[in-house]
This record gives structure tokens, C-alpha cells and sequence, in this order.
């Protein structure tokens, strides 16, 4: 008779155990894959602001500024935001690049962009005219005009844009 009450007991302690491990896999689980998730995200923002870093090995001193400036001010169209009928346009006067003197492609890039300066207003007036008069951030037209003239030249040697008179209404 113990023994049938001793195998009762430890069959229910077994099928406790088994209940709570059961919930726990379903209660836990799932919040450790958010949290993991959460943690490979900080992870990767980590890793890009270190890449961002390593690009951005330049001293003021090592930067050469080209300048293009527009016969006459160039009026860009900004795009519509929704329900304003009104149109928004910007200005610029010209823009300004930076060089990094000391990047390896300096001198083939510089002669690049002297013989087709072209590309660099193009991709300015591209980042210009993606923006709404709400959305309109000098800061952030800077640098997707970077991003795209970086992609574009395929190298990081330009790491500065400007824009000389820039207005917006």
C-alpha cells in the first residue's frame, strides 16, 4: 500500500513538474525571442554607428572644398504634401563639396568631379526635390546628396555637402 501511495505521489509530482514546465516554455519563450531581437537591433546600430566611424578618419585640415556656384539661382520644386494645393519650391545658390585629402582615390576623384561637376547639382537638386515643405531639412538633404554622391563616385572621399543660399518657401 505505500508503495501504490509513494508512485501516486511521485506520478503527480511528474505531471506538475510537467504542467509548469509547459507553461513556462510558453509564457518565457516567446519573451526572450523579443528581447533577443531587441539586443540583435542594438547590436546593429552599434555596429553601423562604429562603421560610420571608421570613414570619418579626417581632420579639418585635410579637407578641400570645391566649390560650384550656379550662373543664376536655382529655383528645385518640392513635392506636394497631401491636401496643399499650394506649391513650395527651394533655392540654392550653389553647392559646396568637401574632399578628403587623404583618402587613397583623392586625386581620381577630384579630377572626376572637375571634369563633371554636373552629377554632384544633379543628385542635390534630386535630394531637394524628394523633400514636402514639412519634411524640408537642410541637414537631411545634405546628406542623402552625400549618400548618393558617395554611392555614385563609389568611394568616401567626398564627405561634405553644402549648399550655398539655400531658401525654401
Amino acid at each position: 500500500m505505500k508503495k501504490n501511495i509513494l508512485t501516486i505521489v511521485i506520478m503527480a509530482a511528474t505531471i506538475i513538474n510537467l504542467v509548469l514546465t509547459i507553461v513556462m516554455v510558453f509564457s518565457i519563450v516567446p519573451a526572450m525571442n523579443k528581447t533577443n531581437k531587441l539586443i540583435d537591433k542594438v547590436a546593429e546600430v552599434v555596429d553601423l554607428e562604429m562603421e560610420k566611424e571608421e570613414t570619418e578618419n579626417y581632420s579639418v585640415e585635410n579637407l578641400e572644398a570645391y566649390k560650384i556656384t550656379f550662373d543664376a539661382k536655382q529655383t528645385i520644386n518640392l513635392k506636394s504634401d497631401p491636401g496643399d494645393a499650394e506649391a513650395h519650391f527651394a533655392v540654392i545658390e550653389g553647392v559646396t563639396i568637401s574632399f578628403n585629402k587623404e583618402a587613397e582615390d583623392y586625386e581620381k576623384i577630384k579630377e572626376s568631379v572637375a571634369n563633371a561637376d554636373v552629377y554632384i547639382t544633379d543628385f542635390v537638386k534630386e535630394a531637394l526635390s524628394e523633400q514636402t515643405i514639412s519634411t524640408l531639412d537642410e541637414n537631411a538633404v545634405k546628406e542623402l546628396a552625400l549618400t548618393k554622391i558617395q554611392e555614385f563616385y563609389g568611394s568616401k572621399c567626398i564627405v561634405r555637402v553644402s549648399l550655398q543660399g539655400f531658401m525654401f518657401q
